[in-house]
């Protein structure tokens, strides 16, 4: 406390100091009016100062009982950072339309149709109206039905039958061809009615499917996605990945919606039961609805912005592919706000229907505990995609998934319409009910003991309430209010900062000023479990790795003796660069000597760097210019 020193005192503030004399259960009042000096006053015999806690010696005088005020601490480490975009296969497709090695290195339609054709798998179908084969379903000409047929490959037959006499194989629904591109993109093209100019400058295709029978989606979805600025996932749908963030309760304000719309939505009353009129009142978030994230102050996507497209892609797909009428209509944000998705997990093969009610500046999906749970996530930083209903309807397709192991995975086949309490991850049992907005005080004095939480019997958990037949979803309650959430940090200054060394310099400043860090240690582990890992196996790949060539993206394990591209005679390049081994090299290095790590430690780092120059060769000091000298 504030204080001066004199020659033979030490002088308090009385304002100041009024808590210390509380703590030592000393009568200020008492102490002025007999004009005591302090350490006349108190009496060091009424301490026991045999005691080795001193918390346990003050509470011996004081009036009061004094609590510890730190208490236990837990360490933790950053597992990820957060995370809110659209999902990317490899090649950022548009379409899932194979073309081969004739779309270069972007895998571009375009690119393909300037070559003529692609050669790749396709499937096998034929026409009796135009009398002529086709890769789709229904023929690209006439739009009737087609009928599948068998390639055969040992007798190299087509048939319309599975079996045919002569062939010890039964046939295949696909076949290794050579397709006039061109055709099929001109089609596709007049079939949503463009013309060449309204067509997307670059839409890009994959490089070959990987599914049983190798079916591929229709070109036009590719121009559309394309014109929308949309990328499409494996199984033909369109992804919105978002860390995962609990939510009980929220305010009108906090997620930009007026008062009348969510009563529309069947928000009509707050918390504590009363009518819905302001945007302050506190509303508890309903078991199937989410909020996207839509934050503008980061590099991410806003996901308002994603499923705006989403649903204007869905819209012309349904008017101009299926000669329907627009299902949408989407023309401001605001008209996403009751729009229906599905959230799913990566590792899942279930999705469960979700609601659009609002928005956040989160980087992160906002959603009621129990959806969390439906999709089998725990809560604790994991990851969930987001799609929109329609499109999950429209273009999700089970042909279209690869037919390798675990190939079915991470794929909506089954929805979910109805979240059931009982049967989500289990989890949610032990998710707590809070009256009155704070914790009994029975959790505090056997969490002071360090008891088991459950001898602690006044806390109400969703297990009690489900089997007492009562609404598990609602009525949880919350311990600490907030003006509005979105105030707070959205986006980690990991992600903001753009160097490894930026990132580096701050977290080092923080593990100093942090008492109960051990700085080396943090130096150390920093170190062994990330730089010194991804150096060496970087160095690794180096001498493993393979060539690629810059123009048709073509892989080889050695470069040829041309010195260029076999297939196309572009330039070849490593596909491990010397960046990429040596990036945290310096910065490993400045640490272990900052922070003076073991001698094994810069010995480690040592070898690593004498591996690094042995292959790339010394780094020479650069030529100073003359003028220093005058």
């Amino acid at each position: 406390i504030e204080h001066e020193v004199t020659l033979e005192n030490v002088v308090l503030n009385e304002e100041n100091s009024k808590t210390l004399f509380l703590n030592l259960g000393i009568d200020l009042g008492v102490l002025k009016k007999e004009n005591f000096l302090l350490k006349e006053f108190i009496n060091l015999e009424k301490f026991n100062l045999e005691k080795e806690n001193v918390l346990e010696i003050v509470n011996e005088i004081s009036k009061f009982i004094i609590k510890d005020k730190s208490g236990d601490f837990i360490g933790t480490r950053m597992g990820r950072p957060e995370k809110a975009k659209l999902r990317k296969l490899t090649g950022s497709p548009n379409v899932l339309f194979p073309v081969g090695n004739q779309g270069g290195r972007l895998r571009s339609v375009q690119a393909a149709c300037e070559e003529g054709s692609v050669k790749s798998n396709f499937p096998l179908y034929y026409c009796e109206k135009c009398e002529k084969e086709t890769i789709y379903p229904s023929c690209e000409v006439c739009g009737e039905k087609a009928k599948k047929k068998f390639y055969f490959t040992d007798t190299k037959e087509k048939s319309f039958e599975k079996n045919m006499s002569g062939s010890e194989r039964d046939g295949q629904s696909f076949y290794f061809q050579s397709l006039d591109i061109n055709h099929y993109f001109n089609k596709a093209r007049e079939k949503i009615g463009f013309s060449n100019l309204d067509v997307p400058l670059l839409i890009k295709g994959v490089r070959g499917t990987s599914s049983e029978g190798h079916i591929m989606e229709h070109l036009s979805k590719g121009i559309l996605r394309a014109k929308h600025d949309l990328q499409v996932n494996k199984d033909g749908t369109i992804r919105f990945d978002a860390t995962e963030l609990p939510l009980i309760s929220f305010k009108p304000k906090e997620i930009s919606v007026s008062v009348e719309r969510l009563r529309e939505l069947g928000y009509d009353k707050d918390i504590n039961g009363e009518e819905l009129i302001s945007d302050e009142q506190i509303l508890e978030l309903m078991p199937h609805d989410v909020l996207l994230p839509s934050s503008s102050e980061t590099l991410d996507e806003r996901a308002d912005d994603v499923f705006m497209n989403v649903c204007n892609f869905n819209d012309d797909l349904l008017t101009k592919f299926y000669g329907l009428k627009p299902f949408y209509n989407i023309k401001k944000r605001d008209d996403l706000v009751g729009q229906l998705g599905v959230c799913m997990a990566p590792h899942n093969c279930a999705g469960v229907i979700c609601r659009f009610i609002g928005f956040s500046n989160t980087l992160g999906l906002f959603a009621s505990p129990y959806m969390h749970a439906a999709i089998r996530r725990d809560c604790d930083g994991d990851e969930a995609a987001i799609m929109l209903l329609g499109d999950v309807l429209l273009n999700f397709s089970r042909k279209f998934l690869p037919s390798h192991r675990g190939g079915t995975q991470d794929a909506p086949l089954v929805l979910n319409a109805k979240i059931d309490a009982g049967e989500v991850d289990d989890q949610i049992l032990d998710f707590e009910f809070v009256e009155n907005n704070s914790y009994p005080l029975e959790l505090y004095k056997l969490a002071e003991e360090g008891k088991h939480s459950s001898e602690v019997k006044e806390v109400i958990l969703c297990k009690d309430i489900l089997k007492k037949g009562d609404n598990p979803y609602f009525g949880m309650g919350f311990t600490h209010d907030t003006d509005d959430f979105n105030n707070g940090v959205v986006c980690s200054s990991y992600k903001s900062l753009g160097t490894m060394q930026e990132k580096v310099d701050h977290q080092m400043k923080l593990v100093e000023k942090i008492r109960a860090v051990d700085v080396g240690d943090t130096a150390r582990l920093m170190i062994e479990r990330h730089f010194i890992r991804d150096m060496r196996g970087n160095l690794r790949k180096f001498s493993m790795q393979g060539f690629r060539c810059v123009k048709c993206n073509e892989i080889m394990r050695r470069p040829p003796l041309k010195g260029v591209c076999v297939k196309c005679g572009g330039k070849i390049i490593f596909t491990i660069h010397e960046g990429g081994i040596k990036k945290y090299l310096e910065i490993a290095i400045n640490l272990a000597n900052k922070y003076n790590l073991s001698n094994y430690m810069k010995q480690n780092l040592e070898l690593t760097k004498r591996y690094i120059d042995s292959i790339f060769g010394r780094e020479l000091e650069k030529q100073e210019s003359i003028d220093k000298w005058f």
